[in-house]
């Protein structure tokens, strides 16, 4: 991972030197200037060398040397990392200071903290000075001991590659009879292969490592019945560093086995003449190639080339871990592998934990602790015939299997007898490219089964500078949402749940996965989870620390002066437990003290100049103060649920501020109109030029007006919103080119909005509207929203069904509709609502009666009716709803729920009733 580390240096490198900044402090300074401007230059000259220290180890970390003296001294490179990492902040830092501290300052105080910090600048450059004579060392030792790289950039020790891959294989081979659960992917991929078009077929089976890709293909590939449908066939495994040239030779001979004339010198010819070869001799055959375990698409283009298009009915099968490659595959033609259900997972576990009992069942006294083990295995069929082989061999003792549990993760990570796990897994991790590894890693401080919000998780990369800046026509953001498509593309983020925009919403790793990531994290210093007491102890030499118990935390922590994230999850812990455990925080970038029990800003954290990322949300804040406007690089500021109901004016020197969230809420209740609200702001928050997430903020005439300067922003939440207000509040709006999410909500109940006449809003893709409508119908803009994606709409006094104004919407996912509407009948016609996913209506007291014809809402997955009073019959049409899967039922009447549960066309569908009227 040392290249990971080298990466982020380079990345903080580019940004100090890039700052507006130094021009400014450097005109301050004085004579001490020539003192900044030599730290500079040092930190100019440390670049090149990091730089030409990256591509060395992007070529050699390719390769698992298994070289001691190799990985001794990459473990020097990280430590010289991350101390040119500590420099380059602690330099960042000066900058901070030196802005705010000399900005308002008496002549004489400016004299003082000129001195003052001139010691500083002199201090960073002789580290940066230190830095580079350390890399010149690095670089002689390197030469000294003989670690050099060869022309196709391997270490010049043998590498493990093959034999890991081919160790890989052989237990898939092994635990081919053991493994369970599998039986309608057989079925469907047998059916791929002999039957279907003529054209040459690509088919892919995609998964995380581990799940029994390979097991699948080769079941299916050994089966006589496919052996006689081909002319030849061919089995390969393209593994990370494939050779080309190797993989078209050994192609050849597989496929020419029994074939009597094999061309001569087949392993001396070239790239070029094997590809001839090759499509010569498969123009005319119906062949089947397996090309196992892909990792890219590289390998591709030559050999698409060389195995021809031709309408014998030949396939190709890919197996992979990464969706890009699986993709490939010719239209539903591709499979995704899951885990194991329950079930599944269970009898697969005593299959080879029991072989020896009656029924190969579980003894009564280790049920609980098996089950347990086999949780922890999250349905991976290798860990499971792994774990569960070498747990046949312990005595059937309650307390030998108690302690091996208490063990696992250990285990997992440590035991020899799991390697086939570990380097199943670790394969994914170590073919990450530099870039992705820390974006990855980062990702072990959130705890175990913990769903990680996309949003969130990119804003703490960004924060911590993972993330390139690739110009001004895309965002870190955009680019950081690439990268977390590509680690899940990868197989090693599992996505939870979409939006309805198809974005992974929430994400989750798998158990075993984190257990190995977060041994990485702590062996590499990159972070440290803290959960219990004797963690603490190690806090000095991580990088980042994330809280899982705060009890683990007796003092200070250790070495917090070098503590780049800080992150709570505990959701129990005083304000005194918090300025005790903060104290020492110096060159902090991320700080979330979500849910602590505090009401106002702990001391340290208005000194925290190079503070990114402060979440103070679902804590008791009650008070910004102006001294957090010193924190000029802040990004996010989350106030989410808070106190906070106003922000000061000097918010606005808080210049690169990119999302600002201010909840305040009273009891929340979705179904009460006003049972939140926004924070106060001054018009200068329209100054910040950066923010692309704001709100909700109140309305007013200086605030509706301005807004268009924020010429960048993505996502905007305003409330009291006054019918004065529209006209001014829509003129900016259409000016934002970037605007895709949108929530606006009256002053009250009662203040009726007019939005006739307004300026069309075409690339609205999320639209949130709380408020009575002016003569309670649609107004005619909403034919504008052609992209809309997700509606939701409250309390707009409607007098016709909305249903048909809306019917144009041909991309909405999602519709939510509470006190929407007054009359008795909506009517879902035929057509309507192709892509819609989730229907939640709620609280229309005069709704009794709703008509769903055939072919309307053909992919409904969800549904929510809540306090719907009137509705005592089932919809007419209700069972057209054939792709329902979940039906939520909360304070409908007792009617209701009792002919719904009669209904044959709902006894597949899981009935969530919440509450009843």
């Amino acid at each position: 991972m040392a290249e990971a580390v080298v990466y982020v240096v380079l990345q903080k490198i580019a940004a100090s030197l890039g700052r507006d900044a130094l021009k400014a402090i450097g005109s301050r300074l004085g004579k001490e200037a020539s003192d900044l401007l030599e730290a500079e230059n040092n930190m100019k000259q440390l670049e090149i060398e990091f730089r030409v220290m990256k591509a060395f180890l992007i070529q050699v970390t390719m390769c698992s040397s298994r070289n001691l003296a190799f990985d001794a001294w990459l473990d020097e490179v990280k430590r010289v990392s991350h101390d040119a990492e500590d420099v380059i902040d602690g330099y960042e830092y000066l900058l901070g200071q030196s802005t705010t501290q000399t900005q308002g300052c008496s002549s004489l105080k400016k004299l003082w903290r000129r001195s003052k910090h001139a010691g500083g600048w002199r201090s960073i450059t002789e580290q940066l000075k230190q830095i580079e004579v350390r890399l010149s060392k690095l670089t002689s030792m390197r030469d000294r001991y003989g670690i050099t790289i060869s022309a196709e950039g391997e270490v010049s020790h043998t590498s493990q590659n093959g034999q890991l891959e081919h160790a890989l294989d052989s237990t898939c081979i092994n635990i081919e009879d053991e493994v369970v659960g599998i039986e309608k992917e057989t079925s469907w991929l047998l059916q791929q292969l002999i039957h279907g078009q003529e054209e040459r077929t690509i088919v892919s089976v995609c998964g995380m490592g581990g799940l029994g890709k390979t097991t699948l293909v080769r079941q299916v590939y050994k089966k006589d019945e496919i052996k006689q449908n081909f002319d030849c066939s061919a089995w390969i495994s393209v593994s990370q560093s494939y050779n080309i040239e190797h993989l078209l030779r050994e192609l050849l001979k597989q496929l020419q086995e029994k074939e009597k004339d094999i061309p001569h010198q087949v392993d001396t010819r070239d790239a070029a003449s094997l590809v001839q070869t090759l499509t010569d001799f498969l123009q005319d055959k119906r062949y089947l190639i397996v090309l196992d375990d892909m990792w890219s698409r590289d390998a591709w283009v030559l050999l698409n080339h060389a195995l021809g298009i031709s309408k014998n009915g030949s396939r190709i099968i890919i197996t992979t871990r990464n969706e890009d490659v699986a993709s490939l595959a010719d239209d539903e033609h591709g499979i995704q592998l899951k885990t194991l259900g329950k079930e599944e997972a269970w009898d697969l576990f005593c299959r080879k934990a029991f072989p020896r009992l009656e029924g190969k069942t579980c003894p009564q006294s280790l049920i609980y602790l098996a089950e347990k083990i086999v949780d922890k295995c999250e349905g991976l069929p290798l860990a499971i015939v792994a774990i569960g082989s070498l747990l046949m061999r312990k005595r059937l003792s309650e307390n030998e299997w108690k302690c091996f549990y208490h063990q696992l993760d250990w285990q997992i990570v440590n035991n020899p007898e799991l390697s086939s796990v570990r380097n199943a897994l670790d394969l994914s991790i170590n073919h990450l490219p530099g870039y992705l590894k820390n974006c990855f890693l980062y990702c072990g401080i959130f705890p175990e089964d913990y769903e990680i919000r996309r949003d969130e998780l990119i804003r703490l990369w960004i924060a911590e500078g993972f993330i390139e800046e690739r110009g001004p026509s895309i965002t870190m953001e955009e680019v950081g949402n690439e990268y977390l498509n590509e680690i899940a593309q990868r197989s090693l983020l599992q996505v939870v749940q979409r939006d309805a925009h198809g974005m992974a919403q929430t994400l989750q790793m798998h158990d075993l996965v984190r257990d190995i990531v977060v041994s990485k994290c702590a062996s590499g210093k990159f972070s440290l989870l803290l959960d219990n007491s004797r963690d603490a102890m190690h806090s000095r030499e991580a990088r980042r620390v994330s809280v899982l118990k705060a009890d683990s935390i007796e003092d200070t922590l250790d070495g917090g002066e070098k503590i780049r994230s800080f992150i709570l999850f505990d959701q129990y812990v005083s304000s005194s437990w918090v300025e005790t455990a903060t104290q020492n925080f110096r060159l902090l970038r991320v700080l979330s003290l979500q849910f602590a029990e505090i009401t106002k800003l702990p001391d340290v954290v208005t000194t925290l100049f190079n503070l990114r990322y402060l979440d103070l949300s679902y804590t008791n804040l009650e008070v910004v103060p102006k001294a957090l406007c010193k924190l000029r690089k802040l990004q996010m500021l989350d106030l989410m649920v808070t106190r906070v109901v106003e922000l000061p004016p000097e918010i606005k020197k808080l210049t690169e501020l990119r999302f600002l969230r201010t909840y305040v809420i009273h009891d929340y209740d979705g179904r009460i109109f006003d049972s939140y609200e926004g924070a106060k702001v001054y018009p200068g928050i329209c100054l910040l030029k950066d923010m692309q997430e704001l709100g909700p903020v109140e309305a007013n005439k200086d605030i509706v007006m301005n807004l268009c300067n924020l010429a960048l922003l993505r996502r905007l939440e305003i409330m009291k919103v006054k019918r004065r207000h529209i006209k001014e509040l829509w003129a900016s709006i259409a000016r934002l080119a970037h605007l895709s999410h949108l929530f606006i909500m009256a002053y009250a109940k009662e203040e009726v909005l007019d939005l006739e006449n307004l300026d069309p809003l075409p690339n609205l893709e999320s639209f949130y509207l709380r408020g009575e409508l002016q003569r309670g119908v649609i107004p005619t803009i909403f034919g504008s929203f052609g992209k809309l994606r997700d509606l939701r709409m409250g309390w707009s006094r409607l007098q016709a069904d909305p249903i048909p104004s809306f019917a144009h919407m041909s991309h909405l996912v999602e519709l939510h509709l509470y006190s929407i509407y007054e009359g008795w009948i909506m009517t879902f016609r035929a057509g309507w609502f192709p892509k819609l996913e989730k229907l939640h209506l709620a609280d229309m007291e005069q709704l009794s009666c709703m008509e769903v014809e055939s072919g309307t809402m053909p992919i409904l997955n969800y549904m929510e009716l809540i306090g719907l009073r009137s509705m005592l019959i089932v919809p007419a049409g209700f069972q057209n709803l054939t792709s329902l899967q979940k039906l939520a039922l909360m304070d409908m009447p007792v009617e209701f729920i009792s002919v719904v549960r009669g209904l044959a066309c709902t006894k597949h569908i899981p009935l969530i009733v919440q509450g009843r009227h």
